[in-house]
């Protein structure tokens, strides 16, 4: 006995007897989204430097950052959700819940691909600055980072030590800045060979220097961690409604897979 059934009507009842993930939409997805977000982010580059005012480098700084944090929430949006859509319409298939599960499986595709490239560069980043700045530290001499207070610090301790304003006065100006006094003298005394009151009775006439010093390090390390945290909230947020955005986008497009397949031809099957 034989019958002829709709090829479109046999997927169906296939796939709800044993659902599948199909990995090539997936891709094919994760691909359009990566499209869109290269393309809105080019958008996002030309308005920024479209908007920068060179007479007010300060007020531009700031609505560019606020504009860039506004605009990588709208690319990641927008982007995953033509990802999940999409997605959604390469499966072919008229489910709401598969739909959304390929549109969030390219979300965790596009956030995997997106960390492991911010990853390897910013590696490739910090292994090029290494190489060229001569040390781990964050400015060229291997040691802290040279704010305004800090750098007339460095001179000074530089000048007692060589007689110059530049050279070995890192390491003190390290242990200095981080609390370690006694460590700083030994440091002083060994490198000039003096005695331990020589050196403390040095430091001790830097004491205007040190305290700026120190207050200036811990306000741009407070400033650099207010940063950092605003920059990961920024990024979880964005992560969040791109989610929230291509589970939307998957689930749409299986719920419309009608209009997007429906001049398609489906040549009837014969079942035995």
């Amino acid at each position: 006995m034989s019958y002829v059934v709709n090829n479109d009507l046999v997927q169906d009842e296939l796939a709800l007897a044993h659902p599948t993930m199909r990995f090539s939409a997936i891709i094919a997805g994760w691909l359009v989204a990566t499209a869109t977000a290269g393309l809105l982010y080019a958008a996002g580059l030309a308005l920024g430097f479209a908007s920068f005012d060179a007479w007010n480098a300060a007020g531009s700084a700031k609505g560019i950052g606020i504009g860039t944090a506004v605009w990588m929430i709208v690319t990641w949006v927008a982007a995953l959700f033509m990802g999940g859509m999409f997605a959604a319409w390469f499966d072919g298939r008229n489910d709401d819940t598969s739909g959304a599960l390929h549109g969030v499986t390219v979300w965790g595709l596009s956030l995997t691909t997106t960390a492991l490239w911010l990853a390897l560069g910013l590696g490739h980043a910090m292994a090029g600055h290494n190489e060229h700045m001569g040390g781990p530290g964050p400015d060229m001499h291997g040691g802290p980072a040279m704010t305004p207070a800090v750098s007339v610090l460095d001179a000074n301790i530089a000048y007692a030590l060589t007689g110059r304003e530049r050279g070995g006065s890192a390491p003190i100006v390290g242990a200095i800045l981080a609390g370690q006094d006694d460590i700083a003298t030994a440091l002083l005394a060994a490198d000039t060979g003096t005695s331990q009151d020589a050196a403390a009775a040095s430091l001790q006439k830097l004491t205007p220097q040190i305290d700026a010093a120190r207050a200036e390090s811990k306000m741009a390390a407070d400033k650099a961690a207010h940063y950092l945290s605003l920059t990961l909230w920024i990024a979880f947020i964005s992560g969040f409604l791109a989610l929230l955005a291509s589970a939307v986008g998957g689930w749409l497009g299986a719920g419309h897979i009608h209009r997007v397949y429906h001049l398609r031809k489906y040549p009837a099957r014969r079942v035995v």
